[in-house]
């Protein structure tokens, strides 16, 4: 059913697709369904009232719901929403080690996708779905270039870095709350609990280091940035390479992730 679902979605044209995500946000709207709200929280807490941002953020969010589904149902159709600038990073694949870390903003598959075709080899850290049916179709689908896939689990995470260990690349969004271990940093000079991962990997200076992310195309829906950093990186910096990624389009970041749910005072919840 789901297979059948993406390759509908998938031969639809872009603008029809942009035409009924148009719809259900209108619908969304009205309801002021939840996903709504907590965008508009998390905007409100990082930025002061900003009705404008919060509407860009949505439509962008309900998009979304559309365009993953259509870069799954087609194996090159990532290809239609990237810049193909994209190429000229085939020069990361030199036979160094590399740690990559991103945040979520538009389609972060398309970065599997693309770090998948750029290099020989690559392995991903992700969040699996509660469907499980859906999670293996998923899984299937993003490793169809090559690519290795490791659940944000336990054992998940200690098998990548058993990758890591190994000199393998490693592919991390580290801008999600941790379910246990982490640190409390600021964001947007807002308080947060965050993954430190990042800052604890590239602190063995065995891997060279790179931000990646998705912003806003000139000729496509997104351009990707790769940036090169010094080999290690605290995770106060890494937030701050996070907020000026943003705000480059703060309308394509998660927005209605619960970014702030993990207080040191649980009382004082924006939620």
């Amino acid at each position: 059913m789901f297979s059948i679902l993406f390759v509908l979605i998938s031969r639809t044209p872009l603008f029809l697709l942009r035409a009924i995500s148009l719809i259900f946000y209108t619908i969304a709207t009205y309801k002021n369904v939840s996903h709504l709200k907590i965008t508009e929280k998390n905007i409100n807490h990082c930025f002061g009232e900003n009705k404008n941002l919060v509407r860009e953020s949505f439509r962008e969010t309900i998009e979304l719901a559309l365009i993953f589904p259509f870069v799954w149902g087609k194996k090159d159709n990532y290809k239609k929403l990237v810049d193909p600038d994209y190429l000229k990073l085939k020069s990361l694949d030199n036979g160094r080690p590399k740690i990559f870390f991103t945040l979520h903003m538009g389609c972060v598959d398309i970065l599997i996708f693309v770090l998948s075709e750029l290099l020989e080899q690559a392995n991903f850290l992700y969040t699996p779905v509660k469907n499980k049916n859906l999670d293996q179709k998923l899984l299937d689908i993003r490793q169809r270039q090559g690519g290795s896939m490791f659940p944000a689990t336990p054992n998940g995470v200690k098998n990548l870095y058993k990758s890591f260990i190994d000199k393998s690349n490693i592919v991390i969004a580290s801008d999600l709350v941790p379910h246990k271990r982490g640190v409390y940093e600021k964001f947007f000079n807002k308080e947060c609990f965050c993954i430190d991962l990042v800052e604890k990997l590239s602190s063995k200076e065995t891997h060279d280091l790179h931000f990646i992310y998705l912003t806003k195309g000139k000729k496509n829906k997104y351009k990707l940035v790769c940036k090169k950093i010094g080999n290690k990186i605290t995770t106060l910096e890494m937030n701050k390479l996070f907020e000026e990624a943003i705000l480059t389009a703060p309308e394509l970041y998660y927005w209605e992730y619960k970014k702030f749910k993990k207080q040191r005072n649980t009382s004082s919840s924006i939620y």
